[in-house]
């Protein structure tokens, strides 16, 4: 069985959480070092708006001191004006000229469950068996029924919890939920709301896999990691600090693999390579053969480099955070049994990403289409500021 450790740790000026498997970085989490008091996506807000701009179909809206908020107009919003005052999430952090995104569209999510305000109905992980489905969705709507304008989405989690923990937990987000309610109605704009959990919580609840050790060399972070973790039996005991004088990101070779995420080029082990390029509308990963010289077919080497490729350029996908449009371009295979043998190679890695991501085709020419949604800033971006 695999071993999966997740590692917390500060670097480059950044705050980072590394997932690994038998010792390698397959995921990373990396966000800015900021202070307490900044908005992080999660955090829910009554702001005001400023602006509303009908040949962009959106309203910019005043979140906190000095801080923007860009909130598209969907048919189902009703098209406010300046000086209304909106509870509204964030979506997405700011990055350079842009403000942060915002959706009246606010939720509160669970290890199994997720209640959204504004949208009605329950939505159920697709990755959730159809029987075990029908189940869940039965058990969760016979509890919402009675709240006005509050939906559920059942994550992909709930198909292994008891009907008691998904009712109990149910129970503890609808608090929250009427807390956020009761807390709008007697505050005063700029106000935060609701404060998400943290980002490194976050991303030890949301793990695919059993994680076997969370480690930081960091106090402040294992205390307060320690305190959000109250209630987590499973997780709660794994949680421990390292300190010894050797550096962590060293001692776990995760400094060489930030550092690589940070280079246009990655090497494989059979000696190919992929390069990857980010263009305005895209990223780009190109793959090739290099030095690869096993004595097979041709098809037979594009099919190994192939299979290779895309398992690296996944892991750097999720390592470097990229997010959009992502072109793999492929070497060329004629043989239709070795372009499915890729296609399921990809979306066996895109089960492993703790983001929605997806694949679309394999075009004519052999690029490899695949989408995936954007949460937060790049590794590079984060580095760089």
């Amino acid at each position: 069985m695999a071993e999966n450790r997740i590692a917390i740790f500060k670097y480059c000026g950044a705050l980072m959480s590394a997932g690994m498997e038998d010792g390698k970085v397959r995921d990373l989490l990396s966000r800015p070092l900021r202070e307490k008091e900044e908005l992080e996506p999660g955090d829910i807000v009554k702001g005001k708006v400023e602006t509303v701009q009908p040949n962009l179909n959106a309203a910019f809206l005043i979140l906190t001191d000095g801080v923007r908020g860009f909130m598209e107009l969907s048919g189902r919003i009703s098209k406010p004006k300046p000086g209304d005052e909106i509870i509204v999430q964030v979506v997405k952090e700011a990055f350079g000229e842009k403000e942060m995104v915002v959706t009246p569209y606010y939720s509160v999510a669970g290890k199994y469950l997720a209640l959204t305000h504004g949208r009605t109905g329950v939505g159920v992980s697709r990755k959730i068996g159809d029987e075990r489905k029908a189940e869940l969705k039965k058990l969760v709507n016979k509890r919402i029924s009675t709240f006005k304008d509050i939906g559920a989405v059942i994550r992909t989690k709930g198909e292994k919890a008891g009907d008691n923990e998904i009712e109990e937990e149910f129970d503890s987000l609808i608090q929250k939920v009427m807390d956020i309610r009761k807390r709008a109605e007697h505050s005063v704009p700029f106000i935060r709301l609701y404060t998400a959990p943290s980002p490194e919580y976050v991303f030890l609840r949301d793990q695919r896999d059993e994680v076997s050790d969370i480690v930081t060399d960091d106090p402040e972070i294992y205390s307060s990691l320690k305190e959000e973790l109250k209630g987590e039996e499973e997780l709660r005991p794994l949680l421990r600090l390292y300190n010894d004088e050797y550096p962590l990101v060293k001692l776990l070779r995760i400094e060489s693999a930030v550092d690589e995420a940070l280079k246009r080029q990655v090497y494989l082990k059979s000696g190919g390579n992929i390069v990857i390029e980010q263009t305005e509308a895209c990223h780009v990963i190109d793959v090739n053969s290099g030095k690869n010289v096993k004595k097979i077919s041709k098809e037979k080497l594009a099919l190994e480099t192939n299979l290779e490729a895309v398992r690296e350029a996944l892991r750097q996908v999720r390592i470097r955070n990229l997010s959009g449009m992502i072109l793999i371009d492929l070497i060329n295979m004629s043989g239709m049994d070795y372009i499915n043998r890729v296609i399921e190679e990809i979306r066996n890695e895109l089960k492993k990403d703790r983001l929605k991501a997806e694949f679309i085709d394999i075009t004519g020419l052999g690029i490899a289409e695949i989408t995936r949604e954007k949460e937060r800033l790049t590794l590079r971006e984060v580095i760089n500021g």
